[in-house]
C-alpha cells in the first residue's frame, strides 16, 4: 500500500479521483429546494464551465436564493439582485451547503 498524505491509500490512481469528490462537503444544487438559501462550496464542472459561473457571479463563497427548482425546466436562482436560469446539468456540478438563517 501506498501513503498519501499520512492516509493509506486502499484505492488505485483510477478510483482516487471518483472516491475523492464524493467525499467532499456539500450537495448538489438541483437538490436544494424551493425557497432556500445555499452557499457554494465547490465547482465541479471544467475551466469552461467555472468560467462562465464565474463570469455569472457564481464563485465559490457566493450565497444564492433557490427561486424555483428546475423540474422541467431550467433552475431560477438569485445572487443579490441577479437572477439567473440555469440548466439541470449545471445545478448537478455546482456543490453546495445550506445557509442557516438568522433568527431576530
Amino acid at each position: 500500500m501506498r501513503q498519501r498524505a499520512g492516509v493509506y491509500d486502499l484505492f488505485d490512481d483510477k478510483n482516487y479521483q471518483e472516491v475523492d469528490a464524493v467525499m467532499r462537503p456539500g450537495m448538489p444544487l438541483a437538490m436544494a429546494g424551493t425557497g432556500e438559501k445555499v452557499r457554494i462550496v465547490m465547482l465541479a464542472g471544467g475551466r469552461g464551465m467555472q468560467q462562465r459561473l464565474i463570469s455569472m457571479g457564481l464563485d465559490v463563497g457566493s450565497e444564492i436564493d433557490v427561486i424555483r427548482r428546475g423540474a422541467p425546466g431550467p433552475f431560477l436562482i438569485a445572487t443579490g439582485d441577479t437572477r439567473l436560469a440555469i440548466g439541470a446539468e449545471m445545478a448537478h456540478k455546482i456543490m453546495v451547503i445550506p445557509v442557516e438563517r438568522k433568527i431576530e
